[in-house]
């Protein structure tokens, strides 16, 4: 994805060019979480790690020196683990962070979201993404490979809202989703940390769901390398709160809903001519370089 395009009422608005972007990749790489979930699989086999599926988390508690943790095995197998240290990244509802007692608050949208994996032939660029501020909503489209597109929004009946002259080929996949922005209020409890959705949940909106989580999954890894663990959430929970922040602020501007929602999309035509003198902040934020991941 080399560009982002924001289009209203068939004209386009502003166009984020991120090949003027510093860095050695200036683009954002589109895949399917399935396909980053069967790589980092394939990493770890080669690694001679073993992957097992089908285990349940019972109950976890944490020493001074030591995590345990109660398993659960798919053949009904009970089994106690006792390590030096435990990452929790069992997603949002996490045993970890329930068994450990770590709140979890933050705020959730009523309306549902609506998402299509669809092929699509269109007069628009293929390589670049597409937002549509609509009259009731907002549209997104990203391709994710060959012909099949990914449309997301909060408008109804979305397919229908296509941009003229696309012709729409096999749903791939569809489902309806809710946002919340719900932040651990500990990413740490003695030996046990908290990664990904188990510590930070909020809007796709940047593509920074699952990336934050694997920013979690490095500190952690070189911070037990380093022997530092207890530098964890330090390290993170500043990080992570800040761009979820960021994150919620923009993701209510195409939800449409608040009084900043409706007076960007009111005077988004007037701004457009100016949108140049913030492209390069912007582009930097989409692609995730807006902070350094560290471990100082």
């Amino acid at each position: 994805m080399s560009a982002l395009n924001l289009w209203q009422n068939n004209r386009r608005l502003l166009r984020l060019d991120f090949s003027g972007v510093n860095h050695r990749f200036p683009f954002m790489l589109i895949h399917s979480q399935a396909k980053s979930e069967a790589l980092l699989a394939e990493a770890v086999i080669k690694r001679g790690v073993q992957i097992e599926r089908g285990v349940r988390l019972e109950q976890v508690e944490t020493t001074q020196d030591t995590a345990i943790a109660s398993l659960q095995n798919g053949d009904g197998r009970s089994e106690t683990a006792t390590v030096s240290c435990l990452l929790g990244a069992d997603g949002s509802h996490s045993t970890v962070r329930e068994k450990l007692g770590i709140g979890f608050s933050g705020s959730a949208y009523e309306e549902p979201w609506q998402l299509y994996d669809v092929a699509l032939d269109l007069p628009l660029p293929r390589d670049e993404a597409h937002a549509f501020l609509l009259d009731d909503g907002a549209m997104f489209m990203v391709r994710m490979e060959d012909d099949v597109w990914r449309v997301l929004g909060n408008s109804p009946d979305l397919l229908n809202r296509l941009p003229q002259g696309t012709r729409t080929g096999k749903i791939e996949w569809e489902s309806d989703f809710g946002i919340s922005h719900r932040l651990a209020k500990h990413f740490q409890k003695g030996r046990v940390c908290l990664a990904g959705d188990a510590a930070h949940i909020h809007s796709g909106l940047g593509a920074r769901r699952m990336n934050l989580g694997i920013e979690d999954a490095y500190v952690f890894a070189a911070l037990v390398a380093e022997r530092r663990l207890e530098d964890y959430e330090r390290l993170r929970r500043p990080v992570v709160k800040s761009v979820m922040q960021t994150v919620e602020r923009i993701t209510e501007v195409p939800r449409g809903r608040s009084l900043l929602a409706k007076v960007v999309w009111t005077a988004a035509p007037v701004l457009a001519p100016f949108a140049s003198f913030v492209t390069g902040s912007a582009s930097e934020w989409i692609l995730g370089l807006d902070h350094k991941v560290s471990v100082a």
